[in-house]
């Protein structure tokens, strides 16, 4: 999310780490900020440990709304980070709109009074203002949580005429996603990681809103929704079932459902990062949104790479170390399945080498189903079945579940968020070596090393191949497909996160040595079956 206020600079190794330790050390601690107080005429400023709102006294909402990692304190300092959900370019956050009969009354344009308190759990902050409507008041207040990134806003109506206003009214609650939420541009195939989407969370699992939906979306009690982006989400939660009303593909209006003589309502936010922590402190239910585009079976596997690799985060000492760790522990992990499938690929390829020449025959002898028919007997002397290649497939598909995890897991690590490593300076966005002159469709407008080095180490691996029952025509044509594959690969993660990138770079580099220290055993040919 380039640009966002608040963005620290990543000490990356071989950065100015122990100076700025020292320097830590030397002004001690820092500590979390909570407070609440009048900012001038006009403004309620609440700072807490995560976020920091400041709210207009026109209309009792938030005009700035900042949520930090870890802390805003430590944001402030260039240790963290941070994203401003409402900012001075958009409208006010969690707008409560009144529909019905009778005449419009506008609740933005009211001049509310501000009251501030607290407990141990939130900084509060309470508005009253008198409608223009003889024996009705607005109360709202927002509980703005120390430690999390909850806010829980309540709104009352007071009165001898409140209940008589309401009849045939609702109050509807309006949620934006703000210019921050949104990431910076990606080029190529990227730009299906960085995207902001409207979601529904709760018993069924998440669903994505269409941007193109129109019709009203009921929501049980106890659902949430709102807005996410890949790392940061803003969402909100009613004390009751309602509809997600037809709104543009940034903003939604939460809709309750209709009880007669209502005046009171309570919603709780979430304005926080995609990180389970974070997220089941609010709401156990909110874990779903982690790597929620995998199929449920797959996911458990994601978080058990996501808990192998802060393991080994906390072993080496750096996220960039531990993602080449991850690669080298993953490919020890399937080492059996890896061993099964080069097993598969041996037989497939010596099964090839002795049809080789047979099949070369036919092919220079004849053509159309005569062909095709010579070429069917050929297999059956042989005793072999004419899909017979796809038995090297099995291996392959075994492990392609490992694969479709790491990445899944690699891609919404909220902890590589604006990590530097070596060269890097983020392991979330593409490692942007140089920016180029100008920006090239699809590849964009930097030069990223990790791909090409990612690809010559895999042209070095299918360069050094050697199979010792492969005629010299058929490795060469097997060469040929894998670098087919690698320029695709290069095509396919030239734009991706830089985490990404190194992980498979790693693999290839392992899989390159693996391949040589073979060649140094003797030569032990498998007999195909």
């Amino acid at each position: 999310m380039a640009g966002l206020p608040g963005r620290r600079r990543p000490v990356g190794l071989g950065g100015p780490a122990l100076p700025l330790l020292g320097l830590l050390v030397f002004l001690g601690p820092i500590v979390p900020s909570v407070s609440a107080e009048k900012a001038g005429g006009n403004r309620v400023h609440v700072t807490t440990n995560r976020l920091d709102l400041l709210f207009s006294l026109d209309g009792a909402s938030p005009v700035t709304w900042r949520a930090c990692h870890p802390s805003c304190a430590q944001a402030d300092a260039a240790a963290g980070t941070s994203v401003r959900f409402t900012s001075n370019d958009d409208p006010p956050q969690a707008r409560l709109v009144l529909h019905g009969p009778g005449p419009a009354v506008d609740l933005q344009g009211l001049r509310f009074t501000a009251d501030l308190s607290e407990d141990t759990r939130a900084q509060i902050v309470t508005f009253r203002s008198d409608l223009p409507v003889d024996g009705v008041r607005l109360v709202k207040s927002f509980a703005v949580s120390r430690e999390g990134y909850e806010v829980v806003m309540t709104a009352r109506l007071l009165g001898p005429n409140a209940t008589a206003f309401m009849a045939g009214r609702r109050l509807d609650l309006e949620l934006d996603a703000g210019r921050g939420l949104f990431p910076a541009p990606a080029a190529g195939f990227a730009a299906i990681l960085e995207r902001v989407s409207r979601v529904v969370v709760g018993e069924g699992g998440v669903r994505v809103v269409p941007d193109d939906r129109r019709e009203p979306l009921a929501l049980r009690a106890g659902d949430w929704t709102g807005f996410r982006s890949r790392f940061w989400a803003m969402l909100q939660r009613s004390d009751g079932a309602g509809v997600l009303g037809p709104r543009s593909a940034t903003s939604i209006a939460v809709v309750p459902a209709d009880e007669p003589g209502r005046l009171s309502w309570r919603y709780t936010l979430y304005s926080g990062p995609l990180e389970k922590d974070a997220l089941t402190h609010a709401d156990p239910a909110l874990e779903q949104m982690l790597f929620s585009g995998l199929w449920s079976w797959l996911r458990p596997l994601s978080f058990a790479l996501l808990f192998l690799l802060r393991g080994l985060t906390a072993v080496v000492g750096h996220p960039g170390l531990a993602i080449i760790a991850l690669a080298l522990s993953v490919k020890i992990l399937l080492l059996p399945l890896t061993a099964m499938a080069d097993r598969l690929q041996t037989q497939v390829n010596a099964v090839q080498a002795r049809l080789q020449p047979g099949i070369d025959a036919i092919n220079a002898a004849h053509k159309g189903e005569e062909r095709a028919r010579r070429t069917l007997a050929l297999y059956r002397e042989a005793g072999v079945h004419p899909l017979y290649t796809l038995k090297s497939l099995l291996g392959f598909l075994i492990q392609l579940p490992v694969f479709i995890a790491v990445f899944d897991m690699l891609a919404e690590n909220f902890d590589l968020s604006r990590v530097s490593f070596l060269w890097i300076q983020d392991l979330s966005r593409p490692d942007e070596l140089l920016r180029l002159p100008g920006c090239v469709p699809f590849f964009g407008c930097h030069l990223n090393l990790l791909p090409f080095l990612m690809s010559g180490v895999s042209l070095a691996t299918l360069l050094r191949f050697c199979s010792p029952v492969l005629t010299p025509p058929l490795v060469r044509r097997q060469r040929r497909n894998l670098m087919v594959m690698t320029l695709l690969f290069f095509l396919l993660f030239y734009t991706f996160p830089a985490g990404m990138v190194l992980y498979w770079t790693s693999t290839n580099f392992f899989q390159l040595v693996s391949q040589e220290l073979k060649r140094l055993r003797p030569d032990r040919r498998q007999v195909p079956s």
